[in-house]
């Protein structure tokens, strides 16, 4: 596909995208009186009976190997409509090649590759438009334009939908276009960007454009030498059209459009009716244009009819960030003019599909904000608060709380004081007791490992939390149980834990005992090791006089006590993927919930195992 260079015919800031009866009484532009549903029955999707629903009321245009074009585009239309069926990820993969790329403008990256779009999709579902859905969504994808083309075997597929609810209620300021590049009935690459919530920008961005051009200066734009550059007669009159804004000929942009055009610069909420109407816009966004910057044409479906383009805007030859977008346009076929079109722009930083999908979790399950509070309150206390906790706050970087962080970290779960190796330092006996047993309780949820699994990922991945809180404990626990994906699986299998020794650890049977064993080992060192440190009453004494200066010491008994709140968090999850009925092994399930760590080291060494592929239930 050639590459051209031109300059961007719209501001740079998103825009509107068109309302039922903006472009003579149907969406996009196309009177409803014209509509009529695509033929789309030959799909071979399985989900090909749910395509009625989402199909555009327009016929689908064909261009170039009409074969081809046919199957990619039902390719297209078949994952919208398994994205509407509700089809688990893994289903959905089905229609993308291994090395898919897909571009969602919701976030700031690319997702590579199936499986990481498996992951996505099942992460982020209701947080964009063009993702999975949640559980608790009646939304729906309706197309309300497609055209596709090809070439040997490859298509083009420019698809513009909406979402509505399953009642068939349009949802505001929620039309987006997504471009695929599919090969051989897969989908190798998806572009997706949605339109700005209202209220739009409208003149808010020809304001900032004007401002940036005065920065960047107003040379005149060399054009690479790119086939797009010229017009040989053979261009379509939407390549022609921005040929004419690279050359600043507004006359001639203009008199590619018929007379009656509704055109929507989707900064603004309304239309632009009619060809004199959108000259004078287009006048006045190119006297705010810097010309330095130019528009490049990254891929195009275009037929007689209609055309789909994605783009992004470079200035003086190079690649601005955060200005991708596609456009879409209807073609009159007999007159050879663009009747109308609109265009979407990339959103600007901040990009809100993550901050969607974290909101949603929080919307839906209110009670996560008790350990987002305490988390945030806990890392204000610990490294920036003075006066809440004795000592100094780890800001300061005092040199004895680091001296005491090493000698603890050497002493680590008490192996080198009790083989009384060299290098072992001495440290009160009370505060090592102290530390390992809070060590070894969180190493103790290694046996929630089942928690992060292909089907059932996390925002933050439960392997890497778990090595966290061995530095920094309840400050990687709670940002954890906040963002965790709930369970809703009643039965999970070993084989689908995320990891090889996440797998083996999550259910080694002697967990359990092993770490009771070093916690209680822990508990005595500090009661008893160490004799110079005197009988209980005289430890005790001088444990609490350390305390009272000792930032670190004092953050143990904190999260101690945070560990005990919420090691039940894990428990009635943990059972219900081991399809245990919420009824069942009370007394167990009291026990681990309600006895700090005792009752959890049980609990992992009782416990029913999780059920084997491999082997009997």
């Amino acid at each position: 596909m050639k590459r051209t260079a031109l300059l961007l015919a719209a501001t740079l800031r998103p825009a509107a995208a068109f309302q039922p009866g903006a472009m003579g009484g149907g969406r996009a532009g196309v009177a409803s009186s014209t509509r009529r549903p695509m033929a789309l029955g030959a799909s071979p999707s399985p989900f090909g009976g749910l395509l009625d629903a989402i199909a555009p009321s327009f016929p689908s245009t064909i261009g170039g190997n009409n074969a081809s074009a046919k199957r990619d585009e039902a390719a297209v239309t078949s994952f919208l409509a398994a994205i509407n069926a509700r089809a688990d990820p893994s289903e959905l993969m089905q229609f993308f090649a291994e090395d898919i790329t897909y571009v969602d403008t919701s976030y700031y990256n690319p997702i590579e590759g199936t499986e990481a779009l498996a992951r996505h999709f099942r992460l982020h579902a209701g947080s964009a438009a063009l993702s999975t859905f949640g559980s608790d969504s009646s939304n729906n994808i309706v197309i309300d334009d497609i055209v596709a083309t090809s070439e040997g075997e490859e298509s083009r597929v420019c698809v513009m939908y909406h979402l509505a609810t399953t009642g068939g209620e349009d949802i505001k300021d929620s039309t987006a276009i997504s471009f695929y590049n599919v090969k051989n009935g897969k989908i190798e690459r998806v572009f997706d960007v949605t339109e700005p919530s209202s209220p739009k920008p409208g003149d808010g961005g020809l304001k900032l454009l004007k401002a940036v051009s005065k920065l960047i200066g107003d040379d005149t734009i060399v054009v690479s030498g790119s086939e797009g550059a010229t017009n040989d007669g053979s261009n379509s009159a939407v390549e022609r059209y921005f040929e004419a804004w690279n050359r600043r000929d507004m006359e001639c942009a203009a008199s590619l459009f018929t007379d009656d055009c509704r055109m929507r610069d989707l900064q603004y909420d309304d239309a632009f009716k009619g060809r004199e109407e959108f000259e004078k816009h287009l006048l006045r966004v190119s006297d705010c244009l810097p010309s330095s910057f130019s528009f490049v044409v990254d891929d195009i479906a275009v037929t007689s009819q209609k055309a789909g383009v994605l783009w992004h805007v470079e200035n003086d030859g190079d690649p601005l960030a955060f200005t991708r977008g596609c456009s879409f346009y209807t073609i009159d076929e007999r007159k050879q003019l663009i009747s109308a079109g609109f265009e979407i722009p990339e959103k600007a930083p901040p990009k809100l599909g993550y901050w969607n999908t974290v909101s949603s979790k929080f919307a839906q399950n209110p009670v996560r904000l008790v350990p987002l509070a305490i988390w945030v309150a806990y890392m204000y206390i610990l490294f920036i608060s003075d006066g809440i906790l004795p000592g100094a706050n780890a800001l300061q970087l005092e040199q004895r709380t680091w001296a005491e962080v090493r000698d603890l970290s050497l002493n680590f779960f008490l192996v080198a004081p009790a083989l009384q190796l060299p290098f072992s330092p001495v440290v009160h006996p009370m505060l090592e007791g102290v530390f390992n047993l809070l060590l070894a309780w969180a190493a103790m949820f290694a046996g929630f490992l089942s928690d992060e699994r292909e089907d059932k990922p996390n925002l933050l991945p439960f392997g890497p939390m778990l090595v966290g809180m061995q530095f920094l404990t309840s400050g990687f626990l709670l940002p954890y149980l906040f963002m965790r994906t709930e369970e809703t699986s009643s039965k999970a299998y070993v084989e689908d834990i995320t990891g090889d020794v996440q797998r083996l650890v999550a259910e080694w049977r002697p967990l359990g005992l092993l770490l009771g064993g070093v916690g209680s080992t822990s508990i005595f060192w500090g009661l008893f090791a160490r004799p110079d440190f005197g009988a209980f009453s005289q430890r005790y004494a001088s444990f609490i006089d350390l305390l009272s200066i000792d930032r670190v010491g004092s953050s143990f008994i904190v999260d101690l006590v945070i560990f005990a709140i919420f090691q039940s968090w894990f428990v009635d999850d943990d059972l219900q993927r081991r399809g245990i009925e919420s009824s069942e092994l009370e007394t167990l399930r009291n026990v681990a919930k309600f006895v700090p760590f005792f009752g959890l080291a049980a609990y992992l060494t009782l416990r029913p195992p999780l059920p084997s592929r491999e082997g009997p239930d």
